[in-house]
């Protein structure tokens, strides 16, 4: 399941053992936790409207005086965050409720009217739909809030981050990010190829038609949108032929291994097939390709946790690339490289 920014840092933050938090640790969290935000222009916008979210509900306290906010850049960020005290919850006006079993979690947690609310129309959804199908996110927000979009906003709020109320119980999931994908027909189990960028995939895709269809892998070949396959990845369980293993194929860089290491996370997490280097392809890179400055790299980088997916004896390699701070598009593997040994390609799947 995909959770949005305010979610995650509500999950985080919640784990935390300090009351106050300062914003150099939760901008970190944020990046770790979404790493597409690196170098994403609108992040510093994505995390003050996650951070406004969270004061909202009641999930963070942040400074009240203009001294505790950094108003070196826009939008104004504060300085530290504080987790709320904890306080006496109020009881709702009128004869108390005698909540379902299900809710009867959340019902402890919950503390506003609007709160109690919510949970009244869900019991009443629930008495009416002891067998619900499991329908997007948005199709059951609209059925019981009357708002498509209240359902998702609401995910940070301690009702959700608690974990006392689910979208298994509403059953209901966040649709996944789709990438663009194609299926090339073949032999063997069906595999899948991601690459980063949209002219290697188009290259990848061009190579694996020009196979011949009895000798060649039963491949989708698919383009992850640059930093977006951590989220994109789940779209696998769409894909038909389903696919028996996943393959990923990246810059060498900061920012292309943590799409990588978050790609695969999310696929662990999901119960998918393990997220695996397309090894040959990367070995090229490091044979043939030029090490450029990366401008993804910035600032602490834990660079053993962005080589651990890698194979082991590409670990030293990588290292001295990473902290040089330099780069190898993967671009270096096009078309002209491909057709000069067009076996490359299978052997990046293990198809031997």
């Amino acid at each position: 399941m995909t959770v949005a920014l305010p979610g995650l840092l509500a999950t985080w933050i919640a784990g935390q053992t300090q009351q106050r938090i300062e914003m150099s640790d939760l901008m970190r969290a944020a990046t770790t936790s979404c790493p597409s935000l690196v170098g994403d222009p609108a992040a510093r916008h994505k995390i003050a409207d996650a951070v406004q979210q969270l004061a909202d509900n009641g999930l963070i306290v942040v400074p009240k005086t203009a001294a505790g906010w950094d108003d070196r850049a826009r939008p104004t960020l504060p300085r530290w965050v504080r987790k709320p005290t904890a306080a006496t919850k109020p009881q709702p006006a009128g004869t108390e409720r005698v909540w379902p079993e299900a809710l009867a979690a959340a019902a402890a947690v919950a503390q506003r009217p609007d709160e109690f609310d919510i949970l009244d129309r869900v019991a009443n959804w629930l008495r009416e739909n002891p067998h619900p199908e499991r329908v997007p996110i948005e199709e059951r927000s609209l059925e019981l809030l009357d708002d498509e979009k209240m359902l998702g906003s609401l995910l940070p709020n301690r009702l959700f981050t608690s974990g006392a109320l689910t979208l298994d119980l509403l059953a209901c999931f966040p649709p996944p990010l789709l990438f663009p994908s194609q299926f090339v027909p073949g032999v063997g189990p069906v595999r899948l190829l991601v690459a980063e960028n949209n002219a290697t995939f188009q290259s990848l895709l061009t190579i694996a038609r020009s196979l011949d269809p009895a000798s060649r892998p039963a491949l989708h070949l698919g383009w992850g949108s640059g930093n977006q396959i951590p989220v994109g990845i789940a779209a696998v369980e769409l894909l038909q032929p389903q696919p028996h293993e996943l393959y990923y194929f990246g810059d060498l860089d900061v920012a292309g291994l943590r799409a990588a290491c978050g790609a695969a996370a999310t696929a662990a997490r999901l119960g998918l097939p393990p997220v695996r280097p397309a090894e040959s392809l990367y070995r090229r890179l490091l044979d043939h390709g030029t090490a450029r400055p990366d401008k993804s790299s910035r600032g602490s980088i834990d660079v053993p946790a962005l080589t651990a997916w890698l194979p082991e004896d590409m670990h030293e390699a990588v290292t001295d690339l990473l902290h040089q701070r330099a780069r190898i598009p993967q671009e270096t593997v096009g078309l002209k490289e491909l057709r000069g040994d067009p076996g490359l390609l299978k052997t990046a799947v293990r198809f031997a």
